[in-house]
């Protein structure tokens, strides 16, 4: 499975005004139980299919590899734990993650910093 590291970054910028929105009252289609599967969106499919399949890989490319699953494991339990707060009206609280120094934007902008540098590597992964 190739991964489009452009629309991976694109998805996950996309989240924030998912959430933001949810924030504002429009969770009607967004279920924290749901959110919080990593391994359903393009990028947490690509990672699980690279996990099973192990390809050899330096050991600085193994280490982002790493870094990037475990950071988009938690993003994905973050952004539900948004979602969960939006739900049980503690908007504040929601809004606060998704604001400066928040949990969210935190683990969002490692998750896209990693999957640049991962980028990057991408030939390790037999990519172009």
């Amino acid at each position: 499975m190739e991964l489009n590291f452009f629309s991976a970054t694109n998805a996950h910028k996309a989240w924030k005004k998912r959430l933001h929105d949810c924030v504002s009252g429009s969770c009607s289609t967004l279920d924290p139980s749901v959110v919080a599967l990593d391994n359903r969106c393009d990028l947490g499919k690509w990672l699980y299919s690279i996990r099973e399949s192990r390809p050899a890989l330096s050991t600085d490319t193994q280490k982002l590899f790493t870094r990037l699953f475990e950071e988009h494991a938690a993003f994905h339990r973050v952004a539900a734990g948004v979602v969960q707060q939006a739900l049980d009206d503690h908007q504040k609280e929601a809004l606060q993650q998704l604001q400066g120094s928040g949990d969210y934007t935190r683990i969002s902008n490692q998750v896209i910093g990693t999957l640049g540098e991962l980028y990057l590597k991408r030939k390790e992964f037999g990519m172009q």
